[in-house]
């Protein structure tokens, strides 16, 4: 192979500064490839080629200059035209680097010579010595040195993956294509290939024989299948997964890179998976990946499982323990360290990775130990290294331990030192296009503090920035990247640029700046709509003043004004979800409404569906606005409508029940569901919001109205939101009252007796449909007795039209007398007297047994009004029964005339006898008149003696004094007349008189 033709081309404009370089290469007789390289001068170049296959050289040659030319007429110029010098780097402040001729005469001396040979290998590696290759090839195929580190082999690889030429590919592919030689060395060896010969990929193993699933998704060229069939491969066979893995690493492209970091993101490390973590972060680390090399090393370093063995424990076997981790931690500030002390590049490029992929959300709470103090980053070895690697405050807690401690007296929180901390300043000062990104991308506090300390050192790089550059910075940095953002810009004059940045920060000082230049330079603020739209939607009350102050009064060009109302609506639909946003959006929104009025009235559809989307409620209540004011409301989707009554929002909500409620009738009339939907919402605005509408569609169009209130009364035998079914019952009593649906009865029972207080008060309006036989008297005199009062009115009205089957079973009227419900018992009681008139003796019985006082009284006035003497008997047995007093003494009036001499009817009437007897200061008429009617009884027959002895016997034996002597005096007349018959006492015949002869 050799390079037949070359071109190396360069680009510098601003703060950038390109390089670009295409080789023609003879890869075979009369076979061309074409190679190119490329990237930030001074930076390592990322490599490609044009041909796939090798062409002749004429065909190789015309893509060759094709490619040039290309390059040329996009800017490009040849390294033999002036050029403008690249920036000196700074004069190294640490020792002189070795030179590369030492460290090869070190390598040939092998195990011969002084000092460390495998060190020797690493320091060729690291400076990608050339000129160590046959060194390196030579260490290769001979034996080992004696006692050579266990790695070995795998280090001269890496080496010759830096080092390595055409003249390393025979024994590179003899060592990949040999099935013995373990994976990991295979694995780097094909990356030595590839960066030698990008077109050797093809001797890579297919991924269709290690997956035909991967294989075809490769071949569809969709990165996410790639990285689906990648995962599920490495769940399958783990060591089927690691091959694809470095396969897929090596092809290294758009399609292929995502896959590689899928694996590396859900390998596990605590089974055979851990093999792919181990290969990537070999073979990124080779080839100087600081992107999946920081990955893959943050992931050791988070990970927590593995045991808590120290280092050196025989217990400390598995796969990712504790002193693993702290290997990993080490190596990669170790790795970082020897880029720096070899002067490469690629140090800046891997420490920049790596100080990127942190945050604040890392940090930890400061710790007290035993004599120090541990600051918020202090588990993060490398990150520690690279950035206080000469700091006057922190120092690493000990030689084999990957953290970092507090120095001195020193306590986490005091001052940033003004001093410059970080471990090799030069080289960062020597790239200041990467201690830039650092501010404009870190999410890390310290270094962010480290980045602008060493740009405040290289002024001139910072005033060579265009002031978008530092907008940006200024916008969307992080607070100590906006500070000094500001800092370096405030003494520049303003632009429009500066203007936006200053305005989208967080900078009370940098807004007061803008604000001052604003006012005095209206014109040109009002010919800016970015610049507008970012007062209007300003961080602050101050800066929406600035807006109200700038505009009002002042017409905009209506270009402008569409463009800044676009603009606005635009940052506000990029905020996120916090309180202090929404107090932003909804001061926004006042002042867009206000100011910018007119342009927001022919707002697309599009854009209001995102205003309601949006989980900041001030957003949705502008869409409502919006909506509200539009030009053609009429014409706007009615989805943007159902989207705002259907909004978590109850305020977004009520913007569409006031929408809704503009709605003319005879639109709302043909979707009748909506107003159901309007009236059942949880949102209590919306629901009064709609109330007037139902009300005219009702009036209008009294079908529509029916088939709504038809919907609202069955939705009352369902669960609703809170207030809804009180709602619908005042719907029902106002607006739906003309136009209430016809219920079947057995939907009306239904709801009278549901559990819910409304859904029985409308099964109450509803009450009056039902016709006098479509219930039973029961039913009547239960909805009679109803709670809700407007139930009991419906029952009385059906009572009255079912007069005549109250004739014909006139019992049922005393449930109605005897109701709970005083307006009930008053309603029965007239009722029986005007309608029915005259009833059977067993409805008053009935009517008597009530426990109501009031009830009796009734009952005894129908009974004196309506007595029968055929019905005495029966008045006599049942009444009995009651345990009232009053009607005791009634029943006692009749015992005269209708017991005497009946012998069955004093059997029946024994319990009611012993009652009244039994009573205690009460019931004395009653009680003399039982004794009355025992003693008459009692001296008829031997059998009513019989009946009534046991009365006798059981009340003598009492503590009565009042009825006791009656009782005895009974008891003696039976006793004298039938002595057959058993009583509990005897006669004696008094004793002769002593004085008596």
């Amino acid at each position: 192979m050799r390079v037949t033709e070359q071109a190396r081309l360069w680009f510098r404009e601003g703060t950038s500064d390109k390089v670009y370089e295409i080789d023609l290469v003879e890869v075979a007789t009369n076979q061309y490839v074409v190679n190119f390289r490329y990237g930030r001068r001074g930076s390592p170049l990322r490599d490609g080629t044009k041909t796939a296959t090798p062409l002749s050289l004429a065909k190789a040659k015309l893509v060759f200059d094709k490619l040039v030319a290309e390059k040329v007429a996009g800017g490009y110029q040849h390294t033999g035209a002036a050029a403008a010098p690249a920036p000196a780097p700074a004069a190294p402040r640490t020792a002189p680097r070795d030179d590369g001729a030492a460290i090869v005469a070190r390598l040939r001396q092998g195990a011969k010579g002084e000092g460390s040979l495998v060190a020797a290998v690493w320091r060729a590696g690291d400076r990608d010595l050339h000129t160590a290759e046959p060194a390196l090839l030579e260490l290769l195929t001979a034996p080992p040195p004696k006692g050579a580190h266990p790695a070995w082999k795998h280090v001269l690889l890496t080496a010759l993956v830096r080092c390595a030429t055409t003249a390393s590919l025979p024994a590179l592919r003899v060592i990949s294509e040999d099935p013995k030689t373990p994976m990991n060395l295979r694995a780097i060896a094909r990356l030595a290939i590839v960066r030698v010969q990008p077109t050797a990929l093809t001797l890579q193993p297919s991924l269709r024989d290690l997956s035909p699933a991967l294989g075809s998704a490769l071949a569809s060229g969709d990165p996410s299948a790639v990285a689906r069939a990648a995962e599920e491969l490495l769940a399958t066979d783990p060591v089927k997964a690691c091959a694809a893995a470095v396969a897929l690493y090596l092809i290294n492209d758009a399609i292929t890179r995502p896959a590689v970091f899928a694996m590396a993101r859900v390998a596990r490390l605590s089974n055979a998976e851990i093999t792919v973590i181990r290969t990537l972060f070999r073979m990124a680390e080779a080839r100087r990946d600081g992107e999946l090399y920081v990955f893959v090393a943050r992931r050791i370093d988070a990970h927590t499982a593995g045991g808590g063995y120290s280092h050196g424990s025989p217990g400390n076997k598995k796969p990712m323990g504790p002193a693993t981790r702290g290997y990993f931690r080490r190596r990669v500030a170790r790795v970082l360290r020897r880029l720096a002390r070899a002067g490469s590049a690629d140090y800046v490029a891997m420490a920049s990775a790596m100080l990127l992929a942190y945050s604040d959300d890392d940090a930890q709470p400061p710790q007290q130990g035993y004599d120090t103090w541990y600051d918020r980053f202090a588990r993060y070895h490398a990150f520690n290294d690279t950035l206080f690697g000469q700091s006057p405050r922190y120092e690493r807690a000990h030689h084999f331990r990957a953290t970092w401690k507090c120095k001195g007296r020193y306590r986490p929180g005091d001052p940033t030192p003004p001093v410059r901390e970080e471990r090799y300043p030069h080289l960062w000062d020597a790239a200041p296009d990467a201690v830039w990104r650092l501010v404009r991308a870190g999410r890390a506090t310290p270094v962010i503090e480290f980045a602008t300390k060493a740009l405040r050192a290289n002024r001139a790089f910072v005033d060579a920035l265009a002031d978008d550059a530092l907008a940006d910075v200024l916008a969307t940095g992080h607070p100590i990247a906006q500070q000094f953002a500001y800092e370096m810009v405030r003494d520049r004059p303003m632009s429009n640029a500066l203007a936006r940045g200053a305005l989208a920060s967080d900078l009370v000082d940098a807004h007061t700046w803008v604000i001052r230049w604003i006012v005095a330079h209206v014109a040109d603020a009002l010919k800016d709509a970015d610049l507008i739209s970012l007062l209007v939607t300003g961080k602050t009350a101050a800066i929406r003043d600035a807006a109200g102050q700038l505009l009002d009064g002042r017409p905009l060009a209506e270009d402008i004004a569409k463009s800044a109302s676009i603009r606005s609506l635009s940052i506000l639909l990029g905020l996120r979800e916090t309180p202090e946003n929404n107090d932003r959006a909804a001061g926004a929104a006042s002042v867009l409404l206000r100011l910018l009025d007119a342009p927001l009235r022919e707002i697309g559809p599009e854009v209001l569906r995102d205003l309601i989307r949006h989980p900041l409620p001030a957003l949705g209540e502008l869409a409502g606005e919006l909506m509200l004011r539009h030009s053609r409301r009429d014409a706007l989707p009615g989805a943007l409508l159902e989207m705002l009554l259907a909004s978590p929002h109850p305020s977004v909500r009520l913007l569409g029940g006031r929408l809704l409620a503009l709605t003319p009738a005879e639109l709302i009339k043909e979707d009748p569901g909506a107003l159901v939907l309007f009236a059942t919402s949880a949102n209590a605005e919306l629901r009064e919001g709609t109330r007037t509408l139902v009300g005219e569609v009702a009036q209008k169009f009294p079908d529509v109205g029916r088939v709504v209130a038809k919907e609202l009364v069955d939705a009352l035998l369902t669960k609703q939101p809170d207030g809804v079914p009180a709602h619908i019952v005042s719907l029902l009593k106002a607006e739906l009252a003309s136009v209430l649906p016809v219920v079947k009865p057995a939907t009306i029972l239904k709801l009278i007796g549901a559990l819910s207080p409304h859904a029985r008060e409308a099964g109450g309006l509803l009450l009056p449909q039902l016709g006098p036989d479509d219930l039973g008297l029961d039913d009547l005199g239960r909805l009679a007795s109803h709670e809700i009062l407007a139930v009991r009115r419906g029952a009385w009205a059906l009572a009255k039209a079912a007069v005549h089957r109250f004739r014909v079973a006139p019992v049922a009227v005393s449930r109605l007398v005897d109701s709970g419900w005083e307006d009930t018992r008053a309603f029965a009681m007239a009722f029986v007297r005007q309608d029915l008139g005259t009833i059977n003796a067993d409805t008053i019985i009935a009517i008597c047994d009530s426990i109501r006082p009031e009830v009796q009284a009734f009952g005894k006035e129908l009974l004196h009004e309506q007595f029968q003497q055929a019905d005495a008997g029966t008045y006599l047995v049942k009444l009995a029964e009651h345990p009232s007093p009053n009607l005791q003494l009634l029943v006692s009036g009749l015992l005269e005339h209708h017991v005497a001499g009946n012998l069955d009817r004093i059997r029946v009437l024994a319990p009611y006898l012993i009652t009244v007897l039994s009573q205690v200061n009460k019931g004395r008429i009653a009680k003399e008149r039982v004794i009355a009617l025992l003693r008459r009884e009692a001296s008829t027959s031997i059998e009513a003696a019989t009946v009534i002895a046991p009365i006798l016997d059981r009340q003598s034996a009492t503590i009565a004094i009042t009825q006791k002597h009656p009782l005895i005096a009974t008891m003696v007349d039976v006793v004298e007349a039938f002595p057959t018959v058993a009583v509990p006492i005897s006669i004696k015949p008094p004793a002769p008189h002593k004085g008596q002869s």
